[in-house]
């Protein structure tokens, strides 16, 4: 959406509806009647922290807030309602610019109509912020070093059944894993030659598995929104002291080289090939134990898994536990 056409529309309609329309620090716009101060905010990108202080700035003037943006995550919607604002998705907005629109049509200009018609807008508030707050009263926090569950039960349900079928039971499961970063900076000798090695990166080894990944883990954080009440945290089998011995040998071997030598000896130049790696104690490796949410959906014949973080499909097993695919 674009955001000056958006506010624009709306300044003519809350204008539409008797409310005088003013600009406010910290909102796009204040809409005010009588004792109701309504703040309108549109962000194309809400995150916890500009939710935050969107609310922050409805809560120290005691007014209501509105927060428009095109879509809403399943962890903003919760950290909006639970701060006491009202969302506005993009369906919402088209929906209201509809009715104003036809209220015009019909003139619905009059004193007594625009009187009822503030009624109405001020009841959908409250109608609307209680269908959102009963849609996600099932969603409860844990606290819990995780990445944030991005995938909503519905749209996990949603990519489940397209690959297994009708689900007849749908699990979240927070998955444990030994997230590490690491860097290194040295030089290693040979005859009269210093090679420079040098390098950083961060991966994972599954706790349970004992499989190791290189990759970065974004939104990292130490509580977390769950999305429904099914859910289980898996506890850890590969022992810290395991997993880092591991993750050291992953991290040596990646960045193991080959490298190319010539040295003079006399008139004659001699080539040789050198296999070059840190050691152990050229690597500072710093590692804790997170978790990454996954659904699990299961069909009539088949199980699905689901990334609960960036909603990529990890793999389908059939009932007789065959690999994943």
């Amino acid at each position: 959406m674009n955001r000056q056409a958006v506010i624009d529309i709306l300044k003519r309609i809350f204008t539409f509806y008797g409310y005088e329309v003013t600009s406010s620090d910290g909102c796009d716009m204040l809409a005010e009647k009588e004792s109701e101060h309504l703040f309108i905010k549109f962000d194309p990108i809400p995150n916890f922290n500009s939710i935050r202080h969107f609310s922050g700035v409805v809560g120290r003037y005691g007014g209501k807030g509105i927060l428009i943006s095109d879509i809403f995550d399943e962890k903003n919607r919760s950290i909006a309602l639970d701060d006491g604002l009202t969302l506005w998705d993009r369906s919402e907005i088209e929906s209201r610019i509809g009715r104003a629109v036809l209220a015009g049509a019909f003139g619905q200009y009059g004193e007594e109509k625009v009187v009822r018609k503030e009624t109405e807008i001020q009841k959908t508030f409250q109608v609307q912020k209680e269908s959102q707050k009963k849609e996600f009263e099932k969603t409860i926090r844990i606290f819990l070093r995780s990445v944030a569950v991005n995938i909503s039960k519905s749209d996990a349900l949603s990519i489940g059944e397209a690959k297994v079928g009708s689900v007849k039971r749908q699990q979240l499961k927070f998955i444990p894993v030994w997230y590490y970063r690491y860097s290194f900076d040295t030089q290693k000798k040979f005859k009269s030659k210093m090679v420079d090695l040098k390098g950083e990166g961060e991966g994972y080894v599954n706790a349970i598995t004992g499989e190791n990944f290189f990759g970065k883990c974004k939104d990292i954080q130490d509580n977390t929104f769950v999305p429904t009440q099914n859910y289980e945290i898996m506890q850890p089998v590969v022992e810290k002291n395991d997993a880092f011995n591991k993750a050291m040998g992953y991290v040596i071997r990646e960045h193991t080289k080959e490298v190319r030598l010539n040295e003079m000896i006399g008139d004659t130049i001699i080539f040789e090939q050198k296999v070059f790696a840190p050691e152990p104690e050229d690597i500072t490796m710093e590692m804790e134990l997170i978790h990454f949410p996954v659904w699990e959906l299961t069909g009539g014949r088949d199980t699905i898994e689901i990334n609960g973080y960036d909603g990529h499909i990890l793999g389908v097993r059939t009932s007789n536990d065959a690999e994943f695919v």
